[in-house]
């Protein structure tokens, strides 16, 4: 059972929620089963239970509930009809199969979380007996981030000599003899049963060759000559190694851009803690001076690139590195979409201009390379030309940036309209042109003569709209400004003629202040209102708010152009509506 580490309380009093965490929420809420993987001690069992504390634990490390287990399987699991966190599954493999037709029969989510710490074997098995049921996790020691909420130090040469499992930091521990009492326990126990590694002493050897590696191309057969043992058996040592989330190899970028590319991968430790204590380094001022410094830091970079991965549910294999067969090199293409970022890691405190003409050069060779950066040993984030510094800490949020910056614009093809659809806008210019304006210019000399002989003022204004508040003004309908009001105000990307919104246009002739015979009292509004719907524009004039019903009309747009507006009938109507109105209520007064 692993050490509880989510419950340790850091200088500001907050418990510690692991960053994997909401991801495992959403996850356990979309599938049946979750399988968290990851190297021992990394806090999967603490992360689970702290997450989903309502459910049942059980831990298969505990001999006598994995002999139940293994003996009565059924009835071990009928203990847990309503789910359970099932802790070190790779200890009773079969189980699975049990669990596939628990989760088939029940045909619902949010059941089972499993833990496991060898994830070759367990990944097999998971793939042959729940695929398609379970979602897959990866939960390493603690990121940058997590290790600073805990409390512990920042400083970069601390860092790389205590590295990241979270019982060091948890409890205080002197990193040196808790990493040497980790990786005896590892050797002891975990590789010696995942078989393959009988020589422990040879192994041990090996262990600190591949420390004194890092960041160098993998070399099967220096290795080998180097710790005394075969190419074979280095090959199946490195696979043991990463089955249990020890190295990890970072595999060289490939492409067809015509320039001979290195094909050996890089070889690095998930805990740079690890590789100091494998490289015998006695405290944090050893760092400093240490002759590998630069390789231990680049690896504490990587290792966090891969852990922000993790954390998010992807996986690393997609990361790569640069070199080509001149020696030029670039430390990490981390994809970020349809683009690269070129990441160049350098632990000095400063930076010199040698390593922005690498990162140039490098991009000049790769079309897809949209980001550049340069993560260093300093405090202090900076800007060259079109080249990012920063320091360790910005790393995980500038790649956060990065991502959602790239996403932006596909989030933006998924959600744009095709565009305005062409027969509507031209629909729209057809009713404005033979319908509107024709009615607009024949309305305008019959109204003025009565609007500036019997009232104080004679004015016009227009509004259009459609769904959404629109634009009212003098001239908005005149021709000459058509076509911008049209692209400001009505067509946007998902313009279309519908019943749901339908396209208003209304032109207001205002009479105020009437100064004929009998009274001042009362203005007179006449409007000319055109609606245009998916199918028809509805054609409506009305004075005072009263319709003049022989001129309400409804004509298709298939019939635009041949039904223009009758104007002399136009003008007669309403200047009759119009000359009643003003007799009816001068009378009034």
């Amino acid at each position: 059972m692993e050490l509880s580490i989510c419950t340790k309380r850091g200088y500001d009093g907050l418990m510690i929620e692991r960053e994997i965490a909401p991801r495992l929420r959403s996850l356990f809420e979309q599938y049946p089963i979750v399988t968290v993987t990851g190297p021992r001690q990394s806090g999967k069992t603490t992360l689970c239970r702290e997450t989903f504390p309502g459910l049942s634990y059980a831990n298969l490390e505990n001999p006598d509930l994995r002999e139940f287990a293994q003996t009565d399987p059924r009835a071990f699991l009928a203990q847990y009809g309503d789910g359970a966190i099932i802790d070190e599954i790779q200890r009773v493999p079969e189980l699975l199969s049990y669990l596939q037709g628990i989760v088939d029969e029940h045909g619902g989510n949010s059941l089972f979380v499993l833990t496991g710490s060898e994830q070759f074997p367990l990944s097999d098995a998971v793939s042959q007996s729940l695929a398609g049921r379970t979602a897959l996790l990866r939960l390493l020691p603690f990121s940058l981030a997590e290790r600073r909420r805990i409390g512990g130090s920042a400083e970069i040469d601390e860092m790389i000599f205590s590295g990241f499992y979270p019982r060091i930091l948890d409890h205080g521990l002197e990193p040196r003899q808790a990493l040497g009492d980790y990786f005896e326990t590892y050797v002891e126990r975990d590789v010696r049963g995942l078989g393959g590694v009988r020589d422990l002493t040879s192994f041990g050897r090996f262990m600190r060759l591949c420390a004194g590696r890092v960041g160098q191309l993998v070399n099967l057969s220096s290795l080998g000559s180097e710790a005394g043992i075969s190419h074979p058996t280095v090959r199946e040592w490195l696979t043991i190694l990463e089955r249990s989330y020890i190295v990890f190899q970072l595999q060289p970028y490939h492409a067809n851009i015509g320039k001979r590319l290195t094909k050996s991968p890089k070889l690095y430790l998930y805990d740079v803690g690890l590789v100091s204590y494998l490289l015998g380094i006695e405290n944090a001022q050893q760092v400093a001076t240490h002759p590998l410094r630069g390789q231990l830091f680049e690896n504490l970079v990587i290792a966090e690139t891969i852990k922000h991965r993790f954390n998010q549910g992807r996986d690393s294999r997609d990361l790569s590195f640069f070199r080509n067969a001149n020696g030029l090199e670039c430390d990490l293409l981390y994809p970020t979409g349809s683009s690269s970022a070129a990441i160049e890691v350098k632990s000095g405190s400063t930076i010199s201009s040698d390593s922005f003409s690498s990162l140039n050069r490098v991009a000049a060779q790769l079309s897809n390379l949209n980001h550049k950066a340069v993560v260093y040993g300093g405090d202090t984030r900076q800007s060259r030309s079109d080249i990012d510094v920063l320091p360790l800490s910005d790393l995980v949020g500038a790649l956060t940036k990065i991502e959602v910056e790239e996403s932006v614009g596909a989030f933006i093809d998924e959600h744009r309209s095709p565009g305005p659809e062409p027969d509507a806008v031209a629909t729209l210019d057809a009713v404005f042109q033979t319908q509107v304006r024709p009615a607009i210019e024949a309305l305008r000399p019959a109204c003025k003569p009565l609007g500036d002989a019997l009232f104080q003022r004679f004015s016009e204004q227009s509004q259009i709209s459609s769904g959404t508040p629109g634009v009212q003004g003098q001239g908005i309908l005149d021709p000459d400004r058509w076509d911008a009001i049209k692209n400001d105000y009505i067509v946007d990307q998902a313009f279309q003629l519908s019943d749901e919104r339908p396209v208003e246009i209304r032109h207001e002739f205002w009479f105020r202040g009437y100064v004929g015979r009998g009274t001042r009292d009362f203005d007179i509004k006449t409007v000319a209102s055109w609606v245009l719907d998916a199918q028809k524009v509805s054609i409506d004039f009305s004075v005072d708010g009263t319709s003049v019903t022989r001129l309400k009309d409804e004509v298709n747009y298939t019939e635009v152009e041949s039904r223009r507006p009758d104007s002399d009938r136009l003008v007669a109507e309403v200047t009759r509506s119009l000359m009643d109105r003003i007799r009816t209520l001068s009378k009034r007064a």
